[in-house]
């Protein structure tokens, strides 16, 4: 499960040890941690090593298939597809750089990570949602044919608090 997907301006890869300091030093950003639920405020460089370490193990039992989008040779974000079984949907999931927000790069990376998914996944749905406070990720979800299910609130670790949760699915294709 350690394939490279690319699409017209990214590279989806697999993410390696030397991903470690970077993703830590981004997702210090408050626009990152304060959207994504399992993002602490001041992660450390140890809990991003214990991340990637999971990728990698995820990868391997088809749990989790996370991976670094690179567009021009620069690294961008990360995005993913985790479950905890291999007979549950998958979950997307994905945050990317402040400084390349509003050029479609989730839609696209997002497209192709569904994409390769619908190959081989079951079951044939994928969930995925949205912090209330944040309908830029509702529209892209909803590019992606995602669609409303039901609201609730989620804790997030970087705020330390429950916050509204619009969660959403959608039918592989």
């Amino acid at each position: 499960m350690l394939k490279t997907l690319t699409t017209e301006r990214l590279v989806l890869r697999p993410i390696v040890t030397a991903d470690t300091q970077w993703i830590t030093d981004t997702v210090q950003a408050p626009e990152i941690y304060r959207n994504v639920a399992r993002i602490p405020a001041q992660q450390s460089f140890e809990e991003t090593e214990a991340f990637v370490k999971s990728t990698k193990e995820g990868a391997e039992t088809a749990t989790d298939m996370v991976r670094m989008v690179e567009c021009d040779d620069e690294r961008i974000g990360v995005i993913g597809l985790n479950r905890t079984h291999a007979l549950e949907p998958f979950t997307l999931g994905y945050w990317f750089h402040p400084d390349v927000w509003g050029n479609g790069y989730a839609t696209e990376a997002a497209s192709a990570v569904m994409d390769w998914a619908d190959g081989f996944a079951t079951p044939r749905y994928y969930v995925s949602g949205h912090f209330a406070d944040n309908p830029a990720s509702g529209a892209v979800l909803r590019k992606l044919g995602f669609l409303p299910c039901w609201r609730a609130p989620v804790f997030c670790q970087g705020r330390e608090e429950k916050v509204d949760h619009l969660y959403m699915s959608r039918m592989a294709e």
